[in-house]
């Protein structure tokens, strides 16, 4: 992960052709195979690219660039939000690179920035698993949830607790912002990536035993896991 004021990247090695690779980034029904639901695309520039992604989420947008097997560029319609997509042969497959550019990506908020960035490496872990074993492990994403906006703790481990929304869960459980959450069931968290994937190892209705760090002192909190609430 790589981020900048007004950039971040997520990249990621597929051991296929390069061929194969561009066709699973550019064309319609390849992207439906390890990325979206839906994939309207007329990859040419000029043309217009739109994405379902699930989960309630969609993209749209116009591609400025396209360097075969190399590079290609898609701006959104309101010209202010820019994914470059980028190619390179390295020794052991594709270097896959995905980058977002945008004025307000250094205002962004930690936790809206790190899930974005979390759901491309989903995905991208995805795109290598389908090309490489022929697994879409899409069913298994984004399954539950607590009911907080976290964000790393940059000063030591562990994920901050920005937001707790009300009537979650985690409200229930008892859970502040500020909190810092450091172990699940005895695994340790390391940060934002971490708590998520830990998370969505567990099954709904079951209890997590979170470890939580409050003003220097360290607490056992009991939390019921719930379904996520947006679904696939």
């Amino acid at each position: 992960m790589k981020m900048t004021e007004e950039s971040v990247m997520r990249e990621i090695v597929v051991h296929a052709p390069i061929e194969q690779v561009w066709d699973a980034l550019t064309k319609s029904e390849h992207l439906n195979r390890w990325y979206t639901k839906n994939a309207e695309i007329d990859f040419r520039i000029g043309g217009r690219g739109y994405m379902e992604h699930g989960w309630g989420a969609t993209s749209e947008g116009i591609f400025t660039e396209i360097d075969p097997m190399k590079r290609f560029v898609l701006q959104s319609l309101d010209g202010d939000f820019t994914t470059i997509t980028s190619l390179k042969e390295v020794e052991n497959g594709i270097q896959v690179s995905i980058e977002y550019q945008a004025s307000f990506i250094g205002y962004m908020d930690p936790a809206t920035k790190e899930n974005m960035l979390f759901g491309t490496a989903q995905f991208l872990e995805n795109l290598k698993s389908v090309y490489e074993t022929g697994t879409d492990n899409r069913s298994k994403y984004w399954k539950t949830w607590i009911g907080i906006a976290h964000t790393t703790n940059e000063r030591n481990k562990g994920t901050k607790v920005l937001q707790v929304k009300e009537g979650s869960v985690a409200a229930v459980a008892g859970i502040k912002p500020d909190d810092i959450i450091i172990e699940m069931d005895g695994n340790e968290i390391e940060g934002y990536d971490s708590f998520e994937r830990t998370l969505n190892k567990r099954t709904v209705d079951s209890f997590v035993a979170l470890t939580i760090v409050r003003q220097s002192e360290k607490l056992q909190i009991n939390c019921l896991v719930d379904r996520y609430p947006v679904p696939y």
